[in-house]
């Protein structure tokens, strides 16, 4: 069955994917500030015709619930639900089926395939519990990965992708059960992160990205969903693409 993520990916000219990390009480200070603001990010996103894929943790999919903006999210803007898990920062009723998990290892990937099934299993239940559902992509915690947690995902739900730094050590996929659309990024330290470089540093990208025909996957946090953080550097990206006609340079280098 064909999803909306597929027809985001295999869009004919070069293609501009955001994804966000929209973490939870581990990396948000205040998760209903951020929360509160997710829609001002994908209102900005949907305009500039780019597309999102919001990799959410249970806490994060209990916030957007508290807050009313699930349905508005679905029906409102280009985006894409995905799975995002931090082993270590769950809420009680995940804790209690997963006692196993420890304070100190926050890698999905460091645990036994039957424990990523449990932690699969009811992170993926909690997050459709608060109408998080029809969920398309997978990423770790720190791009953790291995090939246990892509059985679990492939045997539990209907995700079909995964996103992740490639270069990262965290990242140890050989089994292909998951399509792969990864950050964009060179090594395990630079990728089209919205909170490591400025707009000059994120262009030349684009424009190496669009000279290599070669697409582009980015990465944010939902710790930057603030007003004065996130939003005027989105603004300010999405302003120089569209000053520089990017799309049309872009589609007459795919007809070469």
């Amino acid at each position: 069955m064909k999803t909306y993520l597929d027809s985001l990916l295999k869009r004919t000219n070069f293609n501009l994917l955001m994804t966000m990390d929209c973490e939870g009480t581990n990396f948000d200070k205040n998760l209903r500030e951020n929360v509160a603001n997710l829609e001002r990010f994908l209102d900005l996103n949907t305009n500039a015709n780019i597309g999102t894929v919001l990799f959410i943790t249970p806490y994060f999919a209990d916030m957007m619930k508290q807050l009313g903006i699930v349905e508005s999210v679905k029906n409102n803007y280009k985006v894409v639900f995905g799975l995002h898990i931090h082993p270590n920062n769950l809420p009680p009723a995940i804790q209690q089926q997963c006692s196993f998990v420890t304070e100190e290892e926050d890698l999905i990937g460091a645990y036994s395939y039957r424990e990523q099934f449990s932690l699969v299993k009811h992170s993926a239940e909690y997050l459709a519990q608060n109408g998080i559902t029809e969920l398309q992509a997978f990423r770790g915690g720190y791009f953790s990965m291995n090939n246990d947690t892509a059985k679990a995902v492939k045997a539990l739900t209907q995700i079909g992708y995964e996103s992740h730094n490639i270069y990262r050590e965290q990242y140890q996929v050989s089994n292909g059960l998951l399509t792969p659309f990864p950050v964009h990024a060179f090594d395990e330290d630079e990728e089209f992160r919205l909170e490591y470089f400025d707009s000059d540093k994120l262009i030349k990208m684009l424009y190496g990205a669009v000279q290599n025909h070669t697409d582009i996957t980015g990465i944010t946090h939902s710790y930057l969903l603030r007003e004065d953080e996130i939003h005027q550097k989105m603004k300010d990206i999405i302003y120089e693409i569209n000053a520089s006609n990017l799309f049309n340079v872009t589609k007459q280098k795919k007809s070469l």
